[in-house]
């Protein structure tokens, strides 16, 4: 028999009761099941009509176009209520009442309820049939819901209005919230109600989003389902042989999750993982079918509803990358592919905001909330983005891993650019240690670009068939900036009025409550907060319409819901954040999209919030991308991305075990610490007032960089000295000279530290001021050192570090040598004058002292040979001629040069041996660079004197610096088959940043030039950016620490441009 609907109220009744008072339903909805079974299960019971009463929501095929205001007209109207019931019907109006239209039914109905016959109580089935027919006559609801209107009944606001006159007081309230399409707070578990109707329905209503195609799937299924005793491979085989998708049926999406972090990525994702660079645009779910003529296409949207009438102007560009109609087409009957709708601009070349879509589809024939919007020109079109395949013919790919799901995409769809193209993705191990990094560094980009995020895709079916019924663990994640930390926060906003909403305040657990939407940019405000608002603040609140003391001006095409009903002559401010700006409908301003509260103060005036000027030219900083990538911006976003982990510390950050009385690095830091300012280098007074005492012959090299007194390890003062003990972990880094798989793996070794101070547990003092420039550090015990953070480095490369000097009895190679770039130049410790005590020339400093932008790497310092002809060392004024802040190097000069690259630590530079082959100063011959032939850009080698200082410490000796003449020797590019000519390197030095056009131009000639040879004799060249000299110094340099490659796993991969 038909379950009657006051079952189903019983049940919403409970329920609800138990939401109310923040307990779980779960138990209340399985017990209800358990004892209707029987009706349930009924030959004339409908589990469609059952499951769109309990899920209103959704049902987004019917639209019903009732509000509030509407079903209460219909309400007084079916019961025939005089004045004093319509004015008892319309209290939900007033706030603080604590009720809804629902609840003033229920309590109308109770003091005069209907009359109803036994055997005449309404069903689920007959209300079900109702909606459905009231649907089919609105025009805005789907073409499927509207093409059952001639089999229908036409259904009309009689009809409603006699339904109500045979309800029930429980009845009455719960159909009243049943046609509104909301049951909050209430909101019912929609797998567990699917479970509770048949095992199998979750996984059917996934691979058939329709709950009568999915319950008729089931049902032809049954008897012949494997028993639960089955393994889990042959009852997957099974479901993907019975459960297969059907054309015009829309699929349900994947489960998805937000990346809250990088490591919270990591965490929820596995093995390979592509990652897409996501378009902010509308979802299509594309059904092909052949076999229907010339109207083959059905588009679904997000929510389910059938778009392929909106969405017309798409038509051809689908049929064309498909090749309908072309002999060329990869399918015979029918095919679904999922993609993003977008807008592209042949002119700008590039998709323009998502607010330009509504320009160019329609909804149900007509464009809305246009008015205000800039006019389409000839050179915008819409474009489709595909990113996934789900049915090639009769081949379902729902159990096919995601990565041959993308190869048949490619095959099948001819990419056009504007019109139809795949989407750009990368592809990252979650289970290499360089996951992380390469993670973040793909994320900081897509920010930097102004891109709307990434979605991480494991390398899985679309949908598990062999966890039992169906796993619903997140398949795919959503990375977007505003879900981690403070990133979407805009800035402090004034509210300037408020509204009720009766639906809104049953949501909230608070007694009379007056306000529950605050106007500002139309913002809603959680529970939390709202408590806040009620307890602390004091508005001074008036109605709307009597308000003199503050002009609001609301833009007529603006849609309120609810309406603003009061103003506030002292306003709120509200810290806001936002998803992203956006221009609503008729209004031809940005505002902002999907806004929120994150605090409310009390203690600020609302003159200080955000004007509107300040919120457009926000907006179009947040939505206009850069003409050209910005590397330092990158690089901070690297920084801040790295401090969204857990207690601040980079998910990959690299560890030393030590065993040192060395004091390293605080190795966590607050999320906030990254807004600090930048401090600035000591000034000129404060240089020449520090009088630099005698030196000893080891001297400390320290740079204070751009966060150097906030995170360094400098300024320490202590009169002890320790001796400390390193055990440096091995590691191996590939490098291009053993680039077919071999690895050059460092050797343990223990290195005795000298420390000359304890360091302090407070803010360091600026290293100027320092009386003893050596700088070092001591921690006792055993502990494990980790690399900072990046939030702890400049983008400049300039970070203050701890320097040891490590004894010659304990060097196995050279002796290094630190210099201190504090120290005056006549008092090097090479100089003949070092053991006198001097002040610093101002006129010296001045000239490398660093601009805030310029980066630390950038100063070199000019030193003597202690070998050059005719001398042993070098007078005071030849030194203090020699400190530079580009490192130049006088023509003609007998002193010899070492350049020094103080990046992310200090690197240490020793005079070269005294030889006539000059190898690497910090690894002699097991330098990553020897036995390499270098080819210099032509931008590189007119006279840069950083390039040619970095070469000379390397002892790189063959380099190339006509590429040209190399070009045109085709020996160079010829690989060596002769077992007695040692095998060598060869690798392009480039300009990458400055220069990438030089770059591409050389890509493209050695191409054009290697074609020429035959092709089992081709050498492989690898180009890098020149940059690549100074972070290989950091890796060879053993008293550098802590290795940082701004991310990277190693320096080629930080500075690789390309391989040819």
């Amino acid at each position: 028999m038909p379950i009657p609907f006051s079952l189903v109220c019983e049940l919403l009744d409970e329920a609800y009761a138990l939401c109310l008072s923040r307990k779980d339903h779960k138990a209340a909805v399985r017990s209800w099941f358990q004892h209707h079974r029987d009706r349930i299960n009924a030959h004339d019971a409908s589990l469609s009509a059952l499951l769109s009463t309990l899920l209103p929501g959704m049902r987004s095929d019917r639209v019903y176009c009732i509000q509030a205001t509407r079903l209460e007209k219909i309400i007084a109207r079916g019961l025939c209520l005089g004045s004093s019931r319509v004015a008892e019907l319309t209290r939900y109006r007033s706030s603080g009442n604590d009720v809804d239209l629902a609840d003033c039914v229920e309590r109308v109905l109770s003091i005069t309820p209907n009359c109803v016959p036994r055997g005449y109580e309404i069903t689920v089935e007959e209300i079900d049939e109702l909606l459905h027919s009231y649907a089919a006559g609105i025009k805005w609801s789907s073409p499927s819901i509207r093409a059952t209107s001639s089999l229908l009944t036409q259904r009309n606001q009689r009809d409603l209005e006699q339904v109500y006159s045979r309800l029930t007081p429980l009845e009455g309230k719960w159909f009243t919230r049943l046609v509104l399409k909301t049951f909050e707070p209430l909101i019912f578990e929609s797998n567990q109600l699917f479970r509770e109707c048949h095992p199998r329905l979750p996984l059917a209503l996934k691979v058939r989003e329709d709950f009568s195609a999915a319950l008729e799937l089931v049902q032809s299924c049954k008897g012949t389902f494997p028993s639960h005793r089955t393994n889990r491979k042959t009852t997957g085989d099974y479901l993907i042989s019975k459960f297969v998708p059907q054309i015009g049926t829309k699929i349900g999406r994947q489960t998805w999750a937000k990346g809250r972090s990088i490591k919270h990525c990591l965490d929820l994702g596995h093995g390979r993982v592509s990652v897409e660079y996501k378009a902010d645009g509308e979802y299509c779910q594309i059904h092909v079918d052949l076999t229907k003529g010339y109207d083959n296409l059905k588009i679904f949207s997000k929510s389910g509803k059938d778009s392929t009438e909106d969405r017309e102007k798409l038509h051809s560009v689908i049929k064309s990358s498909l090749n309908i109609g072309k002999p060329n087409c990869q399918f015979q009957k029918s095919c679904i592919l999922e993609g993003e709708l977008l807008v592209y601009c042949d002119l700008e070349k590039k998709i323009l905001p998502f607010h330009r879509i509504r320009n160019h589809v329609t909804r149900r024939g007509r464009f809305l909330n246009t008015d205000a919007d800039d006019r389409v020109t000839p050179h915008e079109h819409l474009m489709i983005l595909y990113y996934d395949v789900l049915l090639i013919d009769d081949r379902p790919l729902l159990h096919v891993r995601h990565s041959e799901r993308f190869q048949l995409l490619s095959s099948i769809v001819t990419c056009r650019q504007g019109y139809a193209e795949l989407v750009s993705r990368e592809l990252v191990d979650f289970d290499r240690p360089l996951a992380a990094s390469n993670l973040r560094n793909i994320f900081a980009k897509t920010i930097t670009r102004k891109e709307e995020g990434l979605v991480l895709k494991m390398d899985i079916p679309y949908f598990d068939f062999f966890g039992g019924s169906c796993s619903f663990a997140p398949q795919c994640i959503k990375l977007k900036k505003e879900y981690i930390g403070t990133f979407g926060e805009v800035g402090d906003f004034s509210v300037v009025g408020a509204g009720y909403d009766p639906n809104k305040a049953k949501q909230y657990k608070i007694a009379n409550l007056k306000w529950t939407h605050f106007f500002s940019a139309v913002v809603e405000i959680n529970e939390t907060l709202l408590k806040s608002v009620v307890q602390f603040g004091n508005p001074m609140a008036i109605p709307h319409d009597e308000n003199t003391q503050t002009e609001l001006l609301i833009q007529p095409g603006l849609e309120l819901s609810p309406k603003l009903t009061v103003a506030f002559t002292n306003p709120l401010v509200f810290d806001m954040r936002c998803f992203n700006f956006d221009k609503d409908g008729n209004t031809g301003f940005w505002s902002l999209r999907f806004p929120a509260v994150s605090k409310v103060h009390f203690d600020r005036d609302w003159i200080d919030c955000v004007a509107f000027d300040e919120l457009q030219e926000m907006a179009l900083m947040s939505t206009t991308a850069p003409d050209l990538p910005d590397s330092q911006e990158n690089l901070e976003w690297i920084a801040k991305l790295e401090g969204t982990d857990p207690r601040g510390i980079a998910v990959d950050a690299v560890s030393q075990q030590t065993t040192t009385t060395a004091s390293g690095p605080s190795q966590g830091q607050s999320f906030q610490s990254l807004r600090q300012s930048t401090p600035q280098l000591p000034s000129k007074d404060t240089i020449a007032r520090t009088a630099v005492p005698e030196q000893p012959s080891s001297v400390g090299l320290s740079f204070s960089g751009l966060r150097g007194h906030e995170h360094g390890d400098d300024g320490f003062s202590s009169d002890t000295q320790t001796t400390a003990k390193v055990s440096q972990k091995q590691e191996s880094i590939d490098c291009p000279s053993d680039h077919q798989g071999s690895q050059t793996k460092r050797s343990s070794q223990n290195i005795h530290i000298q420390d000359e101070r304890h360091p302090p547990l407070k803010r360091h003092k600026p290293i100027m001021g320092a009386e003893d420039p050596i700088n070092s550090s001591s921690q006792g015990g055993k502990g494990q050192q980790s690399r900072n953070p990046l939030a702890d480095i400049s983008g400049n490369y300039s970070q203050a570090r701890t320097i040891i000097s490590i004894s010659s009895q304990e060097t196995e190679i050279h002796k290094p040598e630190v210099i201190d770039l504090t120290l005056s130049p006549e008092i090097h410790p090479l100089s003949r004058d070092a053991g006198k005590s001097r002040e610093l020339d101002i006129s010296t400093i001045e000239e490398y002292k660093l601009d805030p932008l310029t980066s630390a790497t950038d100063v070199h310092l000019s030193r003597p040979s202690q070998h050059a002809e005719g001398h042993s060392g070098a007078s005071p004024e030849q030194g203090a001629d020699a400190l530079s802040s580009h490192g130049s190097e006088k023509e003609g000069g007998k002193h010899g040069s070492q350049s020094l690259q103080p990046a992310f630590g200090t690197i240490s530079a020793t005079a070269p041996a005294q030889n006539e082959t000059q190898f690497c100063i910090y690894t002699a011959r097991d330098c990553k660079f020897s036995n390499t032939s270098i080819i210099l850009a032509p931008s590189l080698h007119g006279g840069d004197l950083e390039v040619s200082g970095l070469l000379k410490n390397h002892g790189v000796q063959n380099i190339i610096v006509d590429i040209e003449e190399w070009l045109n020797d085709s020996q160079g590019l010829l690989e060596t088959t002769s077992y007695k000519i040692p095998h060598s390197e060869t690798i392009v030095l480039v300009d990458s940043i400055a220069n990438g056009t030089e770059m591409d131009g050389i890509l493209s000639r050695i191409e054009e030039s290697r074609k020429t040879l035959p092709s089992d004799r081709r050498r492989w060249i690898r180009i890098y950016d020149w940059h690549v000299l100074k972070y290989v110094s950091i890796l060879e340099d053993e008293t550098i620490t802590k290795k940082y490659y701004d991310g990277f796993s190693d320096p080629w991969t930080r500075w690789y441009c390309g391989l040819v």
